[in-house]
């Protein structure tokens, strides 16, 4: 019944735009979100020679992860569905 009030409350094109969106994200996250920002240090390079310096302009420069980032956005896509399958099972109730 949960999956009828969904489908009562939602169009066609909104149901299939939502569920590409996610597999596709997933997918890039999982298949090549791992390897191209598996080592983000690794080529920055720090003006100064200072110890300590190099995470310190890292994170000055870049202040977020960009792997983290990208599960970050597949989140927030996802949550718009999980409050919209709230709502469907609220007013099933």
């Amino acid at each position: 019944s949960l999956l009828d009030a969904v489908q009562e409350h939602s169009p066609m094109v909104g149901r299939f735009w939502l569920v590409v969106m996610l597999l596709f994200r997933i997918l890039v996250l999982a298949t090549v979100g791992s390897d191209v920002f598996e080592d983000e240090q690794e080529e920055f390079v720090c003006n100064t020679q200072q110890p300590g310096c190099k995470p310190v302009c890292y994170d000055a420069a870049f202040p977020i992860s960009h792997y983290r980032f990208l599960v970050f956005h597949v989140v927030v896509l996802s949550a718009p569905a999980a409050l919209f399958v709230i709502f469907a099972v609220h007013q099933a109730a």
